[in-house]
């Protein structure tokens, strides 16, 4: 069981989840995703990793309500448990050195083009993020990025 230690709505029907996985978090690259299931009847839910905290063992998934299972999810409050959770799953971004990187992400595109971002600019590169919606209200993590 993977407990939930925070919840936000970021926009209309887009919402942040944090779940305590300290296995996943100490493993977790930019550019991989997981697999979770809320209970034994729930389908499985790939979801990007949009940030880890290896230190703190958390992951942080980003999803928007638009089906039974990701309306099911949307209902979890802190402190309530997600039955499982598989990963890192994927293969990992190819980060490197090479100078200037920019990146562009849109609606949900956002949540993953944040790591991906963040473990260029660790390696020394300028970053410059693009990103869009089709409504503002629909915008997330701008500072962030």
């Amino acid at each position: 069981m993977f407990e939930i230690i925070d919840v936000r709505e970021l926009a209309p029907k887009n919402k942040l989840i944090k779940l305590k996985a300290p296995l996943i978090a100490k493993k977790a690259q930019a550019g991989q995703f997981i697999v979770l299931r809320i209970n034994e009847a729930g389908e499985r839910i790939p979801l990007t990793l949009a940030d880890w905290d290896k230190e703190k063992g958390t992951i942080t998934l980003i999803f928007q309500e638009v089906g039974k299972s990701s309306y099911e999810l949307g209902i979890f409050k802190k402190g309530d448990f997600i039955q499982d959770c598989v990963g890192p799953l994927g293969i990992p971004s190819h980060i490197s050195k090479l100078g200037l990187v920019v990146g562009i992400g849109g609606g949900l595109g956002i949540a993953p083009l944040y790591p991906i971002m963040r473990e260029f600019k660790k390696s020394g590169n300028k970053v410059i993020s693009i990103i869009g919606a089709r409504f503002s209200n629909l915008l997330f993590w701008e500072e962030e990025l």
